[in-house]
């Protein structure tokens, strides 16, 4: 029975291969009505990511550390991690649930997590693959008010509530 569980533990992972971030960005923006906008970004982008052959078998988690988020206006960052929870809440998250291909590149379904919130969200994708590199470039929108967020205002300045976020994420199979 032992030598039937292994044999069965290890088939599977002939089928699954893990994929690795080569390289990766994620960037927000917001605007600031009446001043000026907010984009930041990070550079330290992780994932743990598994694939059986084609594109559309690709699941699991790209995530990142709230405290890499960094913006051009640091005196404003610190009002963002105060703003995401980020003693609380560690790290945001993106969980790809299933990737369908459509007419003209890919829907990415996945769920978000962010101030401890999950929400359902499709994402559209340009995936494409050449030498066992895959690339994942697109972008979404989300309002802060649907992770339980308020948008802050300091004295008439008030931060839009619609978040852009953009990516680029190198994959290697």
């Amino acid at each position: 029975m032992y030598k039937l569980a292994l044999i069965l533990i290890l088939s599977l992972g002939a089928f699954a291969n893990s994929l690795t971030i080569t390289q990766g960005e994620i960037t927000a923006h917001t605007e600031v009505f009446g001043d000026s906008e907010i984009n930041p970004a990070t550079k330290d982008v992780k994932a743990d990511l598994s694939i059986d052959d084609k594109i559309e078998s690709i699941k699991g988690k790209i995530y990142f550390d709230t405290l890499s988020l960094v913006s051009q206006k640091k005196d404003r960052d610190a009002h963002m991690y105060e703003l995401l929870n980020e003693p609380k809440f560690k790290t945001i998250s993106f969980d790809i649930k299933n990737i369908v291909k459509n007419d003209t590149n890919y829907d990415i379904n996945g769920v978000v997590t962010l101030n401890g919130v999950s929400k359902d969200i499709t994402v559209k994708s340009n995936i494409t693959e050449q030498n066992n590199q895959i690339l994942f470039d697109g972008g979404f929108s989300f309002n802060l008010t649907d992770f339980n967020l308020e948008p802050p205002t300091m004295f008439f300045l008030t931060v839009r509530n619609q978040i852009d976020i953009s990516y680029k994420i190198d994959l290697k199979r």
